[in-house]
């Protein structure tokens, strides 16, 4: 017994489904833009916002830090609050974007 074939789609399915995959994505995109993540330093010192792109907004330091005058403590507290911001970044963009699925027939 054979199987039935599968019917393959048109140019014109193809062409359609290539164009509501691309607005899915600027809308996405549009929105990962607007949103806004956090990171923040293991200490706690150091907070910075971004967008769901991973662009740094803004940068917050704690008044305690100046107490202590530690500046590599500050540095390696502002760039660990800066992978944390675009880990998170990342992480709404795979949420809002899911898996990408591309199927050829």
């Amino acid at each position: 017994m054979s199987e039935p074939q599968q019917q393959r789609p048109t140019l014109e399915e193809m062409v359609a489904a290539g164009r509501a995959f691309e607005q899915r994505m600027r809308a996405a995109q549009a929105e990962l833009g607007q949103a806004l993540v956090t990171g923040r330093s293991v200490d706690g010192t150091v907070v910075v916002l971004a967008s769901g792109l991973g662009q740094v907004k803004a940068v917050r330091v704690s008044p305690a830090v100046f107490d202590r005058r530690d500046l590599t403590g500050l540095q390696d507290a502002i760039v660990q609050s800066i992978r944390a911001a675009g880990a998170n970044a990342a992480a709404l963009a795979g949420e809002m974007m899911g898996a990408i699925e591309i199927n050829v027939h």
